[in-house]
């Protein structure tokens, strides 16, 4: 797994990653990047902090090929507990707590998902836009209450167990 130091403006950027998450071998962690305990990244993943600060808290799931990443002036946090999925962007984002965002959804700069709410599938999330607590959005526009919230919690849990189960593979070679 490519985790690789930048120069930012004559100052060195490394990513900082917990050493119980579990990172695919073809993931990139870039930059200025804050991984917290238990998150599992997996393949084609990008985690980009070049811009601005990437703060990621504890028990997320990246699934493939998603992009994290930021943009001048605009950083990207990430709370706990939240699933990413495949193919989707978070650009200059905050997501707090216990939210999911749909395969191939695109959430810009300054947008903020409240706890749990949820972005569904080929969403996008147009600048500085709110997903207040426990909403749904969908396509281009909110959408009404997240009422999905145990069978997220269950697809969260099992990609979990599942990247922290090839951690424990890898280990073992």
């Amino acid at each position: 797994m490519p985790i690789i130091s930048i120069e930012v403006n004559g100052n060195l950027k490394t990513p900082s990653i917990d050493p119980s998450c579990w990172i695919s071998e073809s993931a990139w962690i870039i930059g200025d990047v804050t991984l917290g305990q238990n998150n599992v990244v997996y393949q084609g993943v990008i985690i980009r902090g070049d811009f601005a600060k990437i703060k990621i808290g504890d028990n997320n799931v990246f699934q493939d090929a998603c992009i994290i990443n930021t943009a001048e002036g605009f950083k990207t946090t990430i709370g706990d507990n939240n699933l990413i999925g495949f193919g989707a962007i978070v650009h200059g984002a905050t997501l707090k707590n216990n939210t999911v965002v749909g395969i191939k959804s695109v959430l810009m700069i300054r947008v903020k998902v409240e706890d749990d709410a949820m972005v569904g599938a080929n969403s996008f999330v147009g600048m500085a836009k709110k997903v207040p607590a426990g909403q749904k959005w969908i396509g281009r526009e909110l959408k009404g209450q997240n009422t999905q919230g145990e069978m997220w919690e269950m697809g969260r849990q099992s990609w979990r167990k599942m990247g922290l189960a090839m951690k424990n593979q890898q280990e073992k070679l």
